[in-house]
């Protein structure tokens, strides 16, 4: 509490608001009425009365909301609509929405943002909560600003934050007003007090995309340097930096993850599920509710639900303009806003997070799912995604853990061929230990049809390797790497390809790992930033990326990646830094129509 109590100006702990606009006596019968304070008190005062729209408790939340939505004076104000998207988890939204009251207010009504916190009132109870009022019609001795309705969200989201309880939906109107607070005062040019609330919020939500998105832009104007066109959004107004590209991803991916949620792209640009097939059919889910939302939103420019941080596709900027797309789904989807779709092309299957290494950026201990479960899940492979298989193009298998020690993945590596499966090319994912010549003897039916291996490695030497690969041996991988690169060499897979995920432990050893990929003859190399996938505390985690401006190795890392071994066609990365060795975005654009190609 007192961290933020110094960083707010006293001025803000008091209501912004006139008194004489608000007739506070009927919030305080209610209160008595209630005993005690409600976590969110929406009072609509006409001339002569007051109504209420009351959530007591974080449990009459979907009542509440579904209220809120159908309350006629919601569709005239920005704030209610930005609270009713923040309880609805629609972050980008609800930043959007306050961000635009900030500037512009209401329509016909006015809101008011009210606080008794440590001031005199009739009633022996804490009032440790906002209260809101909605003036229908609005008072004419009302004056209201953009400052003051700033002032007002930032009242708002003082008091949440240094009161307790509630938090799934304390947390949620955090995370929204943050976002507005955000973009409000990075348009005015006030970078540090918007970086203070969005840091705030982050203690809440500290894997929030859109969060860490104005954050970091918020932490390159601190730092006197230009913001990337797509993030400029999260600390100001829209630009439009992405409305003329499109994804074509949630048109053509059905990603399985580890609990049966089924995902559009992959879950560290996309986290957000449109279904479960564990208990869902796949026609349920292909066209949910949550598919189409997402799809929507890779149409109108906003793409919302996308980690504009972190996608590979938006730093490099290999999306494809609008005008140039020709492949039928999507083209529909551009000049007719057709949202569903028939089919899918390609499943990322990540059912499974059995792995025989227990790796330190993405576990604490080895993960062995137990045989119920287990044997759950490869009959919802069987039942489900068999039939599905049938007319996809690409199958991934399995980012979740390894390949060759899921029952799950081994069951759909068994029961493909190309009889079956006649247009379904195989990437595998394999940390290399267990991919041995024997294991791809026992499966014939593959031939053919791999069209590539990716081997995430993390080292180029015995040591690194070894730490980064907890439980495995380095001359164990080595073997399987050249029986891979023989394979390669012979026509039985189609690319092989390494990756790396960088971090303070190997950032040191890339440009190694660059040769060494070379020494396999490896079609490519793969740079990734790490990601918290949960493994660290996010203490842990700023400890170990140097890709954080504010890591005391940041400068080492960025003199590393200037080396022009990153600008070769055959690495990729997503190094957005200045001075960082990539390929322009027609030759990035070429590489991967030229990979997409390989069947």
């Amino acid at each position: 509490m007192a961290i933020f109590s110094k960083a707010i100006p006293k001025v803000l702990r008091r209501s912004v608001e006139a008194k004489d606009t608000l007739r506070a006596q009927p919030f305080f019968d209610r209160i008595r009425a209630i005993g005690h304070q409600p976590f969110i008190q929406i009072g609509i005062q006409s001339i002569s009365k007051t109504d209420f729209l009351i959530c007591s408790t974080q449990e009459e939340l979907v009542e509440f909301a579904d209220a809120l939505w159908i309350l006629p004076q919601r569709a005239k104000s920005p704030f209610l609509s930005g609270m009713h998207a923040a309880l609805s988890l629609e972050f980008y939204d609800a930043g959007e929405l306050f961000f635009k009251w900030c500037l512009n207010g209401d329509e016909g009504i006015s809101v008011g943002i009210f606080s008794f916190w440590n001031k005199a009132h009739p009633l022996r109870l804490p009032l440790e909560f906002p209260i809101f009022a909605i003036f229908d019609p609005p008072r004419a001795t009302q004056v209201s600003t953009p400052s003051k309705r700033a002032a007002a969200l930032t009242q708002m989201l003082t008091m949440y934050h240094e009161t307790t309880g509630n938090d799934v939906a304390r947390w949620s109107l955090i995370e929204g007003l943050a976002l507005g607070l955000s973009k409000f005062h990075g348009s005015l040019e006030e970078y540090a007090t918007a970086h203070r609330y969005v840091e705030v919020a982050l203690r809440y939500s500290p894997k929030s995309i859109h969060l860490r998105a104005a954050q970091h832009a918020l932490d390159l104007k601190l730092a006197g340097k230009d913001v990337p066109d797509r993030l400029v959004k999260f600390i100001g107004a829209d630009n439009g930096a992405l409305i003329g590209r499109v994804c074509p991803e949630p048109f053509k991916r059905f990603d399985i993850g580890p609990s049966g949620e089924t995902l559009v792209c992959c879950g560290h640009w996309v986290p957000t599920p449109i279904g479960n097939i564990m208990t869902q059919e796949v026609e349920d889910v292909l066209n949910s509710p949550a598919a189409r939302k997402i799809r929507a939103s890779v149409l109108d420019g906003s793409y919302k639900y996308c980690n504009h941080l972190e996608c590979s596709a938006l730093i490099q900027g290999y999306l494809p303009k609008k005008e140039t797309v020709t492949e039928p789904v999507l083209r529909r989807a551009i000049d007719h806003g057709k949202l569903n779709v028939d089919k899918v092309e390609q499943m990322l299957f990540a059912f499974d997070q059995s792995c025989n290494l227990s790796c330190p950026s993405c576990r604490v201990k080895t993960i062995i799912e137990k045989p119920a479960i287990r044997d759950v899940k490869t009959e919802v492979v069987t039942k489900k995604l068999m039939p599905l298989l049938s007319g996809i193009k690409l199958l991934d298998i399995n980012p979740a853990g390894e390949v060759f020690a899921s029952k799950p993945s081994r069951r759909i590596l068994e029961m493909v061929n190309r009889e079956k499966c006649p247009d379904l090319c195989i990437d595998i994912i394999s940390n290399g230990t267990l991919f041995t010549e024997k294991e791809w003897q026992n499966l014939p039916n593959l031939r053919g049809m791999v069209r590539a291996v990716r081997i995430s490695t993390d080292g180029a030497t015995k040591a690194t390797f070894e730490k980064l690969r907890r439980l495995a041996s380095w001359e164990v991988f080595l073997k399987n790497m050249r029986f891979l690169a023989g394979l390669r060499a012979r026509g039985g897979i189609k690319q092989l390809k390494m990756s790396f995920t960088y971090q303070i432990d190997n950032f040191r050893e890339m440009k190694q790992f660059v040769e060494f990929g070379k020494s396999l003859n490896v079609d490519f190399v793969i740079f990734e930033r790490l990601q918290n996938l949960g493994a660290y505390t996010w203490e842990e985690f700023r400890a170990k990326a140097v890709h954080l401006s504010a890591h005391p190795l940041h400068a080492e890392f960025l003199e590393t990646i200037r080396d022009p071994i990153f600008g070769q066609a055959a690495v990729w990365h997503d190094f957005e830094w200045e001075g960082a060795a990539r390929l322009s975005e027609s030759e990035a654009v070429a590489r991967l129509n030229a990979t997409q190609s390989i069947t």
